[in-house]
């Protein structure tokens, strides 16, 4: 204790030996103190930054007067925390002027994980002082210090982690999460981009067309976006009704989320249309949906025509055009222009069954044919029918009096009685001949046969017998010898169209007489 005491004593003499010899004051100092210690430049303030008997600056002392670094230090935290001990001076000399930085290090190769904040993606491309600025240091200890030392504009501390210290002023949320960290949604890279949020974990799981639509289209874009207490219990809350109440139940009733044009399969059975302009009846309320609403559909058909109104085609449900029968079938029945003014779809046919109609015997009586005899007991498709077209016809061949008009294919006469007509010998009663009464005709062959005798009158006052048979026409009782010339010799065998050729003129008659029979009539003169 006594040396102690005696020490100090010493070391006091001889700092004031040295204060009153400013020759030996400079021998001992080693320059001038930078300008945030000017405060401290004289002997007296020695000990201030340094320790009697001690090479250096003494840790404690500068953690006396920078309180700030010395409590992150003591706690572990902060770039301080990871420099060797007693290494201020490493990093901070002094006493090399006043206009010499106190702090100096080379920023670019400054690795800021060591300071306990890593700078990732937009934060690494900053300069510091974009960040190191006095409106972001929130430390109340760091702003004391450099305030009162006039030094708020050049520390590196202070600055808070989280991103309400920095970016609070430029909160695009207007205070919705005041309560929650930035980091739950955000990164540094884009502040638009909320990379780390996922609508599956909010109140409102995003599916089908919401998973692609745009955030702002629903949530709003800029100082007025809304996330947080968005209503979203029912689809009005952000749809509005496109059939102005006209409907009963939630939308869901009918669409999904797949797509708002599409209705759900649930619709079929429910979907009540009498709440539409077109009330189903009859088979019309039996009918499958998709037999009127069909997506793609051809618009012609053979026996449907369908024409949707105008941008619904491409709908699920598109919605028909339905003015009247014609507008979704097609007409099947070519009428006589005559009977259009009391031919209707509805004049034969209801939508309680489209067949049979009701067009009967009574209806038919009206037209231009009525029906008599067997026609009335004939099915109706006996007649009617077009094989060509697949399906029935009520257009008949003009005149439909005439029997051959419908008759012709199944004629079992072929052409015997062409020009006669069938009600001659038949009735509608009955189609077996009933009134047939056989006139007297000639008996001999040109009775019946003068009109197409094939001789041209050669034979004329002669019986056709005497050469034809009833059989056939070909000759076959024909006897040379009866004529003028007796076949003898050669002349026995030689063909009839040897010597009975053609008439000149003509290539259809044969000429058989008059021939001559001299040798030279055949055979030419001889020489």
């Amino acid at each position: 204790m006594v040396r102690s005491v005696i020490r100090l004593a010493l070391s006091m003499l001889a700092l004031t030996c040295l204060v009153t010899s400013p020759a030996h004051g400079q021998l001992l100092s080693p320059g001038k103190l930078a300008a945030p210690h000017q405060e401290l430049e004289g002997l007296r303030n020695c000990t201030s930054c340094h320790e009697l008997g001690k090479r250096g600056v003494a840790v404690e002392r500068c953690s006396s007067c920078h309180e700030s670094v010395g409590t992150r230090i003591a706690a572990g935290s902060g770039y301080h925390a990871t420099v060797p001990e007693n290494a201020c001076a490493t990093c901070h000399q002094d006493h090399l002027g006043v206009e010499f930085e106190l702090v100096r290090f080379d920023t670019d190769a400054f690795d800021h994980t060591e300071a306990g904040y890593t700078l990732e993606l937009s934060h690494a491309a900053l300069d510091c002082r974009t960040c190191h600025e006095p409106a972001h240091v929130r430390d109340p200890v760091v702003i004391a210090e450099k305030v009162e030392h006039g030094a708020l504009a050049r520390t590196f501390l202070g600055l808070p982690t989280e991103c309400a210290g920095c970016h609070r002023e430029d909160d695009p949320h207007g205070g919705q999460f005041a309560n929650r960290e930035c980091a739950e949604c955000h990164d540094a890279g884009a502040w638009e981009a909320p990379t780390g949020f996922d609508h599956s974990n909010a109140r409102f799981r995003l599916d089908g067309l919401h998973a692609k639509v745009g955030c702002t289209q629903c949530h709003g874009a800029g100082a007025t976006a809304r996330y947080a207490e968005l209503p979203f219990a029912a689809c009005g809350d952000c749809h509005a009704d496109p059939h102005g109440a006209a409907m009963e139940g939630t939308c869901a009733s009918c669409h999904d989320t797949t797509g708002w044009r599409a209705l759900s399969s649930d619709i079929e059975g429910s979907f009540d249309h009498s709440r539409t302009s077109f009330v189903l009846r009859g088979s019309h309320a039996t009918a499958a949906c998709a037999a009127c609403h069909r997506t793609g559909r051809a618009p012609s058909g053979d026996l449907v025509h369908m024409t949707y109104q105008p941008g619904t085609a491409g709908r699920t449900y598109p919605l028909p055009v339905a003015q009247s029968c014609s507008s979704c079938h097609v007409n099947r029945h070519v009428f006589p222009t005559a009977t259009q003014r009391w031919i209707r779809c509805a004049d034969c046919h209801s939508e309680a069954v489209w067949g049979p109609s009701s067009f009967g015997a009574v209806r038919h009586a009206q037209s231009t044919f009525a029906l008599s005899g067997a026609h009335e007991t004939t099915p109706c498709i006996a007649c009617h029918l077009d094989s060509s077209r697949g399906h029935t016809r009520f257009t008949l061949p003009v005149p439909a009096e005439r029997c051959e008009s419908c008759h012709i294919e199944d004629d079992p006469h072929g052409d015997l009685y062409l020009g006669v007509e069938c009600v001659t010998c038949h009735t509608t009663e009955a189609f077996d001949v009933a009134s047939f009464a056989h006139e007297p005709r000639p008996t001999t062959c040109v009775g019946c046969h003068l009109p197409d005798d094939p001789h041209a009158g050669q034979f004329e006052g002669r019986d056709c017998a005497s050469c034809h048979g009833i059989d056939v026409f070909t000759i076959a009782t024909f006897d040379h010898s009866t004529t003028r010339y007796p076949l003898d010799g050669a002349h026995g065998d030689a063909p009839c169209a040897a010597c009975h050729t053609a008439m000149a003129g003509s290539e259809a008659v044969v000429r058989y007489r008059p021939l001559g029979t001299e040798c030279s009539d055949c055979h030419g003169e001889s020489r």
